[in-house]
């Protein structure tokens, strides 16, 4: 399963339910960002995968669990539109929401104050999803079924 479109989905709901807010993709270099917004951000970013056991049919079969995090940069705590009412918002916009190829909805995992500087106020929302990762395998090439028969032969 490729992470990158579930990211990008999560990206793409997020800035279509909250067009007056920025909504990025996590800084490649997080202590040079700069909030450029009058409000605030919601940073959006991949935090690994947990994959259970393959299922043993023959090839690599495995759920897998993608982990997420939106990271509300605000400079505003408390009140109509500072970060813990947008926290709110954010939930009720992920909660439920099924992601491009996952087979469950997503569903939140932890919510984190992260602190505060130079006046922006930071919280970390974790959510999950689950999708399946299957091998990509190259299987050789055998004669086409041609003939389907549900008798059985001696």
């Amino acid at each position: 399963m490729n992470v990158l479109p579930v990211i990008d989905a999560v990206v793409a709901r997020l800035k279509e339910k909250l067009p007056t807010l920025a909504v990025e993709y996590f800084p490649e270099k997080p202590a040079e960002y700069r909030l450029n917004h009058p409000k605030g951000a919601l940073l959006v970013s991949y935090a690994g995968s947990r994959f259970d056991k393959p299922n043993d049919i023959g090839t690599v079969i495995q759920p897998q669990t993608i982990l997420l995090c939106v990271t509300v940069v605000f400079r505003q705590l408390n009140g109509k539109q500072g970060a813990v009412d947008v926290l709110d918002v954010v939930r009720r916009i992920l909660g439920g929401y099924t992601p491009p190829n996952c087979r469950r909805r997503i569903w939140l995992t932890r919510e984190v104050f992260v602190g505060e500087v130079k006046g922006l106020w930071q919280y970390a929302l974790d959510f999950a999803t689950e999708s399946v990762f299957i091998e990509d395998s190259d299987l050789p090439s055998g004669p086409l079924l041609t003939e389907v028969n549900y008798e059985e032969r001696e």
